[in-house]
């Protein structure tokens, strides 16, 4: 009998592990294994372990119509796992197991882990590349990884052949039903905490989630490039979260960009740009593991004297800082659960260089907060800003909030719904209210200043040889 394991791969469509586990017709079974252990560890949201169950709950019966009963194991600490489900296919029978690579250390070291205990045990581990292009045959011309994004991303464009981008079918219906199917437990019992936030903004199945690629595709993408760094507009594709726990995968979305078109308008080509990311910061969590351990991609920043400052980072996360554009930008995640790609620059750079705080706090919290939070993706785009990171901005690039606030918030508009304090301020105070309307609106000084916080982490920067 053949195992699948799910992981961030909630869906049947071009899911490749699942469907080559269902082609010997011998018997299939589907685990998801729920570790509230390595939730905690890994900083997991709860909105997206909420949208992760909730996926789970939706994709049960599409599984099911195929003869695929899924199962639940609970588990406490991920290095527990493989002796968990050595135990799981004794008890099932199972004789071959099926699972899409993962490229974060702890993941990486359990998949090691139960392969040993799979062939000690006469069980055949099967193990797929779930990425755009395999990490390991992406190399540039001296045969080593890419550590800079544009050669990166201009390979991978002449790798995108009609057979990569090839997708991968559904399941086979199996023969039979092997096992009764659980029930999916409700996110209270699972992790014992009621969560009332709602996930009505993003899709819980692959066919909205692709429904959702569709209509982008059709009706926005021609202009991503001029409107997606405006806040106050939905001028994004609002998949990430899909992307984040598998529901549509980065060949699904690039398929559908070149169904409508040939890829190559300026808004077309930005999305695929940013796909292209999302696979570079996961190619780098491959061939670089040291970003998973909480290293600097740069090793000499390992050396760096961050600066202590609780009170300011506790300011910071409540989007109490004084500066509106970066109170907005936090406040919107501690609401929504989710923040715009733009403002996460905007944020992440205020707190590691301005306020020089490590930025690991800052990559901490988001994952905890963010529906939409992918370790490769959140590690590569803090460590960017921070400048400690593979292609990062340059150490003495420092963005200025309020100019930044002044180019893609104009009219305070994202700021006002955010910061209800200033939606009496003045328009041409919006971004940097004076010490009289401050006092007047009860909205607070600026907690640090911005022209020598500059110079200074510049010249911190300047001092690690």
């Amino acid at each position: 009998m053949n195992l699948f394991i799910f992981s961030e791969d909630l869906r049947i469509r071009d899911n490749k592990a699942l469907y080559e586990a269902s082609l010997e017709q011998k018997g299939l079974i589907a685990l998801y294994i729920i570790n509230k252990g390595k939730n905690e560890e890994h900083g997991d949201s709860l909105a997206k372990l909420k949208l992760k169950l909730l996926a789970l709950a939706e994709i049960r019966n599409p599984l099911v119509s195929l003869n695929i009963p899924i199962k639940v194991l609970h588990s406490q600490d991920i290095r527990d796992e493989p002796k968990e489900i050595l135990g799981f296919c004794k008890k099932h029978q199972i004789t071959n197991i099926f699972l899409n690579s993962e490229y974060p250390f702890n993941e990486k070291q359990r998949n090691k882990k139960l392969e040993t205990l799979c062939n000690k045990n006469d069980i055949n581990l099967r193990m797929f590349d779930s990425q755009l292009i395999d990490p390991k045959k992406v190399k540039n011309n001296s045969g080593q990884p890419f550590k800079v994004f544009t050669p990166y991303s201009k390979k991978i464009r002449v790798l995108l052949t009609t057979e990569i981008l090839q997708e991968e079918p559904e399941p086979l219906k199996q023969i039979r039903k092997i096992t009764d199917e659980d029930d999916i437990p409700s996110f209270k019992d699972t992790y014992d905490e009621e969560f009332n936030f709602s996930i009505d903004n993003h899709p819980v199945t692959e066919k909205s989630a692709s429904k959702r690629l569709e209509e982008f595709v059709e009706t926005s993408i021609s202009n991503y490039k001029e409107l997606r760094d405006i806040p106050s507009l939905s001028s994004t594709s609002n998949l990430s979260s899909s992307f984040a726990i598998g529901l549509i995968t980065s060949k699904q979305a690039i398929n559908q960009v070149f169904s409508s078109s040939d890829g190559t308008g300026t808004g077309q080509f930005a999305w695929v740009n940013e796909i292209i990311w999302r696979e570079f910061y996961k190619y780098i969590t491959y061939h670089y593991p040291h970003v998973s351990k909480g290293k600097s991609f740069n090793p000499k920043y390992d050396l760096f004297s961050w600066r202590e400052d609780e009170d300011s980072f506790i300011k910071w996360c409540e989007g109490k800082t004084g500066i509106p554009i970066v109170d907005a930008a936090m406040r919107q995640l501690n609401q929504t659960k989710w923040m715009h790609n733009r403002l996460r620059m905007i944020t992440a750079m205020f707190l590691s260089k301005n306020l020089l705080v490590d930025w690991r706090k800052g990559e901490r919290y988001f994952m905890e907060n963010l529906i939409d939070g992918d370790f490769c993706s959140n590690n590569g785009g803090w460590q960017w800003s921070a400048s400690t990171g593979v292609d990062a901005s340059p150490y003495f690039r420092i963005f200025n909030p309020i100019t930044q606030s002044e180019k893609f918030d104009p009219d305070g508009k994202f700021i006002k719904n955010f910061v209800p304090e200033l939606i009496e301020c003045p328009s041409n105070e919006i971004h940097n209210p004076s010490i009289e309307t401050r006092s007047s609106l009860n909205y607070p000084e600026m907690i640090v200043d911005l022209k020598s916080s500059r110079l200074r982490a510049i010249d911190a920067f300047k001092s690690i040889k």
